[in-house]
């Protein structure tokens, strides 16, 4: 399965990351007080809530109520400007297009198709903006309504690379091949996108698939524990934790 190159890439940007949940509102109520952003009450009839982040690349939860027949969901949202040309190319490589083109409305277009790893990502073609995006009640708030990175597990590092230099368009660097177990690329947005073997979190029974930015990781991590919130991966290198959400999902927190 690969993508070929082309003159324009497939995606614009990245839209942001999604979360598979069972209960919404508790979900949504719980990362409200993670982020300090307060969550109204969601109406019965809609099976998804968005985080307003800071940069437009928000975090979705959604319980995916009208996909009854998948248990594989999107770990996040790629954006493009002609959704039919990215459909078009994306079953030509040989990607597997798991939910086909949706047109649910006018100015709303998806799809969702497999990477070469097992992810499910979303292709979206949106003219919706917010004009009035929720904000933290909290300016100071340590954990910040601002994704850093959207973290894609996969199994083959060079597999997955390679496929999303030309998903995205950006060439490869190869001083970041070093045999670790990560490759990143920067995004316009700020908001970045992370491969990661996850050799070193063997013992998650969930790898994380986004990373919130602290503003300041210690005072962070004491909210946390404040919280009594589930640590499943101590301060690292005064850089990183992982905590558990109450669905079991792994979160990286990251300054």
């Amino acid at each position: 399965m690969t993508i070929k190159t082309v003159k324009e890439p497939l995606v614009k940007g990245l839209g942001g990351a999604a979360l598979h949940v069972e209960n919404l509102q508790m979900m949504a109520d719980w990362y409200g007080e993670l982020l300090h952003m307060p969550v109204p009450k969601i109406d019965t009839n809609m099976p998804f809530y968005v985080f307003d982040m800071d940069n437009q690349v928000d975090l979705a939860l959604d319980d995916h109520r009208h996909l009854e027949d998948q248990t594989r969901y999107p770990i996040a949202q790629m954006k493009t400007d002609d959704i039919d040309r990215s459909y078009r190319l994306v079953q030509e490589s040989g990607s597997t297009i798991t939910l086909e083109l949706q047109r649910p409305h006018p100015g709303l277009a998806y799809f969702n198709f497999e990477d070469t790893e097992g992810n499910i990502l979303q292709m979206v073609e949106s003219d919706w903006v917010n004009p009035n995006p929720v904000k933290p009640t909290n300016p100071n708030h340590p954990i910040k309504n601002h994704l850093n990175t959207c973290i894609f597990p996969v199994q083959d590092l060079k597999r997955a690379t390679e496929w999303y230099s030309k998903l995205l368009g950006y060439p490869i660097k190869p001083e970041r091949q070093d045999g670790g177990p990560i490759y990143w690329f920067e995004m316009d947005s700020g908001t970045g996108i992370l491969l990661d073997d996850n050799r070193h979190n063997q013992e998650l029974e969930k790898f994380p698939t986004f990373m919130l930015k602290a503003s300041e990781i210690h005072e962070a991590y004491e909210f946390v524990k404040q919280k009594n919130i589930n640590i499943l991966q101590d301060m690292q290198f005064d850089h990183f934790f992982i905590i558990k959400d109450p669905e079991g999902n792994s979160v990286m927190i990251c300054a």
